[in-house]
């Protein structure tokens, strides 16, 4: 069960902050570990490269160990730590990763133009699978860039971590109405992007993600892509997100949510070399 789920039971995590703050190291080691994963996913979101979210995601674990006496329980533990980690994610030094891609306008633009006439059988795309679902993978991690920080972390808690508005706008310290309506706002700049440009959504749209693979194939990336895409253990959103809305696929919002709930944990490519 994650941590920011709504039948998520503090208790443990409540035994753990008492024994470290009276001195035990496994007790603080234990809480690490609880939260550890779930807050690097969310980092990973954010920022996309795996070593830049490690590193934020150690950031916030010293963060909540320095101030662990300082907790006074006005509040949930949960609430107090990913209020941390999100006011961190939000206000840290900018990654590579988001000076590179600088908005809807200019990703749009590059995605239009690079290897926009090359092709691919039926059989090529059969045989080079594995390559087309890392190329499209990191497309959608990408376009997550082109939002705002705090828009992004809207989005990636309410729509990719399916956290309920009521948790979500305690953790960003606003009501679950605004919350509600900021989602509302990120989503549709995310959505519109996407139906004006993905072929995946919209198949009057020329990007194809084949023809970007059949481009790195030629240029000899697409090993070093899939080795960064799909590492021996793969950790997938869904492995961290615990609570799915089964309903998400009847919804008008669910052909994108799809593709941007699957992301699996990648490396880095920047524009200039996707």
């Amino acid at each position: 069960m994650h941590p920011l789920s709504d039948e998520y039971d503090e208790s443990k995590d409540q035994i753990l902050v008492s024994e470290a703050r009276a001195g035990s190291r496994e007790a603080i080691e234990a809480l690490a570990r609880a939260h550890e994963r779930f807050i690097n996913n969310i980092a990973l979101r954010m920022v996309r490269e795996p070593h830049d979210a490690a590193d934020l995601t150690q950031e916030i674990l010293l963060k909540m160990l320095t101030n662990l006496s300082k907790f006074e329980n006005k509040s949930s533990f949960r609430s107090w730590l990913y209020r941390m980690a999100v006011n961190h994610l939000i206000s840290a030094t900018r990654r590579k990763s988001e000076t590179e891609v600088h908005s809807f306008e200019d990703w749009g633009d590059f995605l239009n133009k690079v290897y926009a006439e090359e092709e691919m059988s039926p059989e090529e795309q059969l045989a080079r699978d594995a390559e087309i679902r890392a190329v499209r993978d990191r497309c959608m991690t990408a376009t997550l860039l082109c939002l705002d920080r705090k828009q992004r972390i809207v989005f990636i808690l309410g729509s990719i971590f399916n956290v309920s508005s009521t948790i979500a706008a305690e953790i960003l310290d606003i009501s679950p109405e605004n919350f509600r309506k900021q989602l509302s706002r990120a989503k549709a700049d995310l959505f519109q992007f996407m139906e004006a440009n993905c072929g995946l959504i919209n198949p009057r749209n020329s990007c194809r993600c084949y023809k970007k693979t059949k481009g790195f194939i030629r240029e000899g990336k697409v090993d070093v892509l899939t080795q960064q895409f799909f590492p021996k253990v793969t950790e997938t959103i869904h492995s961290v997100a615990g609570r799915k809305n089964e309903e998400l696929d009847a919804l008008m919002e669910g052909k994108y949510l799809s593709l941007l709930g699957r992301s699996n944990i990648t490396k880095r490519i920047s524009p200039k070399s996707f």
